[in-house]
Parts: C-alpha cells; sequence; structure tokens
C-alpha cells in the first residue's frame, strides 16, 4: 500500500516526535479473553488454528510507522469457535499500547451489521467507538472503528468478515493534549489502515 507522505509526516509529529507525555497507568490488560460475537457457528466446518494469528515477529516489521518500537506477547486464548492473541508494546506513551488479533467463527448468512452489533453488545468494541472512512479495500466486508480506550489510549479497530469468519484487528495509540482518536486517524488514515489491514494479511495467508 502506498503512504501518503504528508500524512506519514503528521502521524510522526503526533506519535513520535512529541514528548512522552503521561497517560494513566493501567493494572490490567483490558483486551485479554474476549468472547466471540454471537451467534457463533458451532458446524465445526473450519479449525481454527493458532497459527493462524499474527506473532510478535511479524508485528515488529510493520509497526514502525504507527510509532510502536517493540513488541511482547501477553495471551494467547485458543478455542474451537475463536482464537486471539493480545500483545503490549512500547512506544512514546508511558502507558503500554495494547494490541489483539482474532479470528471467529459465525452462523452462515449472518449480517456484517450484525456481527459489529454483536462486538458493541458484548463489550469487544469499547461504548462511543466510531466508524471512520477507511482507505482500503479488501475482499469481503470490513469497517475501521476509532475510540477512547480505558487506558487513556485511542483504539483503532478493523473487523473483516470473509467466508464465515471474523478477522479482528485492534491497536491502541497515544493521544497527545488536544487530539481525539478521531483528529489521530485523519491525520494519517492510510497509516493506521496499513498497520491494522497488514496483522489481517498475514491471518489470510496462514490460513490457506
Amino acid at each position: 500500500m502506498r503512504h501518503n507522505r504528508r500524512s506519514l509526516k503528521l502521524l510522526a509529529i503526533v506519535l513520535l516526535v512529541l514528548p512522552a507525555l503521561a497517560c494513566q497507568t493501567i493494572t490490567k490488560a483490558i483486551m485479554p479473553n474476549p468472547a466471540p460475537p454471537n451467534p457463533v457457528s458451532n458446524s465445526g466446518e473450519v479449525s481454527l488454528s493458532m497459527d493462524w494469528l499474527v506473532t510478535t515477529d511479524e508485528l515488529i516489521p510493520i509497526s514502525s510507522d504507527v510509532g510502536i518500537m517493540e513488541w511482547k506477547s501477553v495471551q494467547d486464548t485458543p478455542g474451537e469457535n475463536r482464537i486471539c492473541r493480545t500483545f503490549q508494546g512500547v512506544s512514546w506513551s508511558a502507558t503500554p499500547n495494547e494490541g489483539m488479533n482474532c479470528i471467529f467463527k459465525v452462523t452462515t448468512g449472518i449480517s456484517f451489521d450484525g456481527v459489529v452489533k454483536s462486538m458493541f453488545r458484548d463489550g469487544q468494541f469499547v461504548e462511543g467507538e466510531q466508524a471512520v472512512n477507511s482507505t482500503l479495500t479488501m475482499d469481503g466486508e470490513f469497517a475501521v472503528y476509532a475510540g477512547n480506550y480505558p487506558n487513556g489510549h485511542a483504539v483503532f479497530d478493523l473487523v473483516l468478515l470473509k467466508d464465515n469468519l471474523v478477522y479482528w484487528s485492534s491497536v491502541t495509540l497515544g493521544v497527545p493534549v488536544g487530539e481525539t482518536p478521531q483528529t489521530i486517524y485523519q491525520s494519517a488514515p492510510e497509516v493506521i489502515d496499513a498497520f491494522l489491514a497488514n496483522v489481517i494479511k498475514i491471518n489470510l495467508e496462514k490460513s490457506k
């Protein structure tokens, strides 16, 4: 994906050049152990594998543009109907960045809107997240959402519904004073989109 030079410069200013602003410290990660969207499929046509999920070694090369220099795996959550891997990363923010990659089974015929409503209802999306005008083109129904994460960061979520599977990529970024999740996204949508999409592209390649 070709990045816009002005957008990259703006994101660098927002995420890398500003001095480290103290964010409130969290004592417990919010992301681990998500439940799959309902209704899930128990038909067993697809056997999910933890090997499909992104690894820390795969995250690091695609994270520099979003200002995250290091990742560590926090928790693996295997399951019959969903698999997840959560991460913490290091950036200019005093609070660790949170990352997540999940794949869920869903019932045949469920709409994309139904999946999103379920994710809001079950608390997988934070309250108040809003869809943004994504720059992406993907094979399947998808959307990118932005919101205020409980640890003081902005959270960005990409959800793709394809072949009765939901692919979910999520990352939190520090919010400088005066910025909002929407303004951070608008400053460099291609950069944030590229990171989220690259995670799911790795999932799709591994699941072939």
